[in-house]
């Protein structure tokens, strides 16, 4: 059973995410704001994080957190999955092609809506081959 913690200001996505993660077989913590989730992070140290981009109080939170988890040395290598409706909200074209070290320090990118099929797969790819 993986460490899974979910980090989106959508309340009934993020907790309808977390009730089929865990039927997936994980334990699931959700986290509503990007205020203070380095040092939450740390503490539960997750094995893998899926992280929206937008927040009301930043539209760019997210891209800010995941650069933040890197440079934090007991979760820098921890692997995030990026969720984003940027695309649908601004004429940007953000995928997983942008992945890089310093802008996205992302493992893979996903377009909202999620197809939850799909998140739990690139799930458990990320979970095996951080073992």
């Amino acid at each position: 059973m993986a460490k899974i913690m979910i980090i989106d200001d959508d309340k009934e996505w993020a907790e309808n995410t977390a009730m089929l993660v865990r039927n997936a077989g994980h334990d699931v913590m959700v986290s509503h704001t990007t205020k203070g989730a380095t040092q939450l992070l740390t503490e539960v140290k997750p094995d893998l994080i899926i992280l929206d981009v937008m927040f009301p109080d930043n539209p760019a939170a997210g891209f800010d957190l995941a650069r933040e988890i890197r440079r934090t040395k007991p979760i820098k290598n921890t692997p995030i999955i990026l969720l984003t409706g940027i695309n649908q909200h601004f004429e940007m074209d953000f995928s997983s092609a942008d992945i890089d070290p310093d802008w996205m320090p992302v493992h893979d990118f996903m377009e909202k809506p999620v197809k939850m099929p799909v998140l739990l797969k690139k799930m458990e790819r990320l979970l095996q081959k951080k073992s």
